[in-house]
């Protein structure tokens, strides 16, 4: 009990004192080593082999490349090209650009992977354009925000290849397992943006023509088969995952200087600084978690915490809620990323003893701490779209309540119907 105290609520107090995530887990990782073995002989060298050891992984490779295709995507104008597709499909029903914001970022899901690459980059595009067309800046905002947590549900997602790596899961089947959640995702913000619509009186555009939206998909097409050819590869399996990142990254240069020729070669410079910042980053989160994942398992953390769930939760569901709301919990103070290293090696093995797939539960994980994402304290694509806004922090999470409702809905579903989440990896994979 003493070394899950120091491990995990150090931990915690040691991220709400501002230290780095990377840091504070190999902090506390330390201080249960030198509390079990003594301050003066904690082991440095193993400290240092462990954390080595996290980020020697080809897996792993993925991530820079999907963090490097985002930002391709957001320099290029890929953008524009996305959201004026949208806007033919969608832009005529009530409320229509409120549901163009949403299929945008449907879209755009499927090359960025990232919620706050959505909402910095797409969401910048949506938020001017909403205005423009006369629609409250509050609402617009609170649109774009709960859009944005699309990004790492639809594949690519890199919160996916980081889950993945972490279980031990097929990657491949945490991508198609995310599909139907994500559609489900978009249709229930959309469900509520024609409630709010409706209640509201927004106006309505003439639908698009056919030849319009023809030419909106033939400036578009290009970019948009990105995620096609990841999900193609992967599964006809030409390509492992990491395999798949680098060939979508090559597309994507392709396409952004040879196609469009719309990146310089000195902001092609400053994408792959700010990519290797990112990288860096989160591969030092990664090491850190390498070794908090160890200690976890060499003092058999998580086999107390599964012993003392299975004399308390015998039902698999039971469990499934009770982690969602506590993973909720963790997300409202803590970033996904970061909460996704602290919560994997700690919580797959305890679903997998109750007989829940980790590549369901991985979904559940994933879904949940994009709501997080959206809720204060933390709430990082809030800050994000109050940046581009200038909104005080309280317009803005009172505006995105509403949207709380279809995205909770979704994931009760998700949870209490694996099948529905299950339903492609199965159908693909076996």
């Amino acid at each position: 009990m003493e070394v899950f105290i120091i491990l995990f609520v150090g931990l915690i107090v040691l991220l709400m004192l501002g230290v780095p995530v990377a840091f504070a887990m190999i902090a506390s990782s330390a201080m249960v080593l030198g509390y079990t073995r003594g301050f003066d002989a904690i082991p440095m060298e193993m400290i240092s082999q462990r954390t080595l050891y996290g980020v020697n992984s080809f897996t792993l490779l993925a991530i820079p490349a999907f963090l490097l295709i985002g930002r391709l995507m957001n320099s290029a104008g890929i953008s524009d090209r996305v959201f004026n597709i949208a806007r033919t499909m969608v832009g005529h029903m009530k409320g229509g650009l409120g549901h163009v914001n949403v299929v945008a970022s449907m879209l755009f899901a499927g090359m960025s992977g990232s919620a706050v690459a959505d909402a910095g980059g797409l969401g910048a595009l949506e938020i001017k354009a909403m205005e423009d067309d006369g629609y409250p800046t509050g609402f617009s905002a609170a649109v774009t925000a709960s859009s944005a947590t699309i990004g790492p549900i639809i594949p690519p997602s890199i919160p996916a290849v980081i889950y993945g790596a972490l279980a031990n899961a097929s990657i491949a089947g945490i991508f198609l397992a995310s599909i139907i959640p994500g559609l489900f995702m978009g249709l229930g913000l959309m469900a509520m943006v024609a409630i709010i619509s409706h209640r509201r009186g927004f106006p309505t555009r003439p639908r698009a023509r056919f030849n319009e939206f023809t030419a909106a998909l033939a400036r578009g097409l290009l970019p948009m088969l990105t995620p096609l050819i990841i999900i193609v590869g992967i599964l006809t399996g030409v390509f492992t995952p990491t395999e798949a990142s680098v060939v979508a990254l090559v597309y994507c240069l392709f396409i952004a200087f040879v196609v469009y020729r719309s990146i310089s070669l000195r902001e092609f410079i400053c994408i792959l600084r700010a990519t290797a910042i990112d990288s860096a980053a989160l591969m030092f989160i990664i090491a850190g978690s390498a070794l908090y994942s160890w200690v976890l398992g060499r003092y058999q953390v998580t086999s107390l915490i599964a012993d003392f769930l299975l004399a308390t939760v015998t039902d698999p569901l039971g469990l499934l809620l009770l982690l969602t709301l506590f993973i909720l919990l963790i997300g409202l103070f803590i970033d996904s990323v970061p909460a996704l290293f602290l919560l994997t090696p700690l919580l797959v093995p305890v679903v997998v003893q109750y007989g829940i797939d980790p590549v369901h539960f991985g979904v559940v994980m994933i879904f949940t701490l994009m709501i997080g994402l959206i809720t204060p304290p933390v709430g990082t694509v809030l800050f994000t779209i109050q940046k581009i806004t200038g909104l005080s922090f309280g317009t803005l999470v009172r505006e995105t309540l509403p949207f709380y409702i279809p995205l909770i809905f979704v994931l009760l579903i998700i949870i209490c119907f694996p099948s529905i989440v299950m339903f492609l990896p199965n159908l693909v994979l076996n």
